[in-house]
């Protein structure tokens, strides 16, 4: 699988989890329900990556 089907695959597997995929930088913001992470690349993307964190208040 080349680059841009890997990226291809990262922005569905995004989609399919309702967190959204904003430009940051040189990198990406994936940003959703529980989930708040910057990387610098797309490819390579697996579901664990956009594991839902459980917010505490203070």
């Amino acid at each position: 699988m080349n680059l841009e089907q890997q990226r291809a695959k990262a922005h569905q597997l995004c989609a399919d989890a309702s967190v959204s995929v904003l430009p940051y930088g040189g990198g990406w913001w994936l940003l959703g329900q529980g989930v708040s992470r910057v990387v610098g690349e797309l490819a390579g993307l697996s579901q664990c990556d956009l594991r839902r964190y459980q917010a505490t208040p203070r």
